[in-house]
């Protein structure tokens, strides 16, 4: 049986300019901050909070890892922390664009579902830099 996606959420993410590690043995490593943004959809709406970042690993055949930590508050107020994890690739038009596997740590009752569901999402950081777009879907 094939899986299907529910829709969740869809996120605009603003971003401040990157910080470079350098090269860390397995890639060029970056931290990304994520200065705010918000999130609306069909199951969870809100806000980022500021304080999150990305920490990414471009490798030598072009492709970069994502690693992103960051954390939303919903409308009702709950606090939702994300952990998104992916693989992005460079557009000749300059934008990163790929897919994630986002996964959650929540402690409201009514937001468990977060926690016992299995996530896909997409990623298109714009070619500035300054903002990242984002989608997510629930696997039922």
């Amino acid at each position: 049986m094939a899986p299907k996606l529910i829709p969740v959420a869809r996120l605009h993410v603003t971003l401040a300019p990157p910080l470079t590690i350098g090269d860390s043995g397995s890639g060029m490593r970056d931290v990304i901050p994520i200065t705010g943004g918000v999130i609306e959809g069909e199951m969870l709406n809100g806000r980022v909070l500021s304080g999150g970042a990305d920490w990414p690993l471009t490798r030598g055949d072009g492709a970069a890892e994502i690693w992103a930590r960051y954390t939303i508050a919903l409308d009702d107020g709950t606090l939702v922390m994300v952990t998104n994890t992916g693989l992005v690739h460079l557009k000749a038009d300059g934008r990163w664009v790929g897919h994630t596997v986002p996964s959650f740590e929540v402690g409201a009752a009514a937001y468990q579902w977060l926690r016992q569901s299995t996530f896909l999402g997409t990623l298109d950081a714009s070619a500035a830099g300054d903002s990242v777009d984002l989608e997510w879907w629930q696997v039922e």
